[in-house]
């Protein structure tokens, strides 16, 4: 089992501010005797495949840089290999991911966490990475009729799901600006799903 942990980058997250601010960050966690190696994002979907062959390398500890959207890449990427060997208890088989939180929303850390309002998160994280605390974390399954998907902390379905796919298809670059302006839009255009309660 490799003790290393991978870093993977996505230097696109939090409308590039990721990809500038994550040499320094990096540099703290090797200074303080992190081993790390790094391997960065260039499309979507590429988090999941780097996760996925590192995994079957024998590498069990993974960091995620960037934003939610990393981190459920990684995830599904480290799913279900991890959880079929896992299944015999086998103390390697399981993975540890940890977070830089450099992308817009950073929700599984605020909603985890235990953050104290106003504190960076960032800095929150480098602390946990640098003092190695970890805590087990459960991963949910979503089997739908093209497979399954994993997750660890939101599942965005309707109104949400609508919000997240326009910000994410025309107002990425906004930051946080892109939530807000994306979900005025769709609250414009809000059409009553079959089925929906009135």
């Amino acid at each position: 089992m490799n003790e290393t942990f991978l870093a993977i980058i996505n230097p696109a997250a939090g409308g590039g501010r990721c990809g500038q601010r994550v040499g320094s960050a990096l540099d703290r966690l090797r200074a303080a005797g992190i081993a790390l190696e790094t391997a960065e994002t260039r499309a979507a979907g590429e988090a999941t495949e780097i996760a996925r062959a590192a995994y079957r390398r024998g590498y069990r500890k993974f960091l995620a840089v960037g934003g939610d959207g990393t981190s459920y890449e990684i995830v599904n990427g480290l799913f279900p290999d991890s959880l079929a060997a896992g299944a015999g208890k086998q103390e390697d088989a399981v993975a540890t991911l940890g977070f830089l939180p450099l992308g817009t929303g950073n929700s599984f850390l605020r909603d985890f966490t235990g953050e104290v309002s106003g504190k960076d998160g960032l800095e929150h994280a480098m602390q946990a990475l640098l003092a190695r605390r970890s805590r087990p974390c459960d991963v949910l399954r979503l089997t739908h009729k093209d497979g399954a998907i994993y997750y660890t902390n939101l599942l965005s379905m309707g109104f949400a799901a609508d919000v997240a796919a326009l910000r994410h298809r025309r107002f990425q670059g906004l930051g946080q600006f892109g939530y807000l302006l994306s979900i005025f839009l769709c609250l414009a255009r809000l059409e009553r799903r079959v089925g929906a309660a009135v």
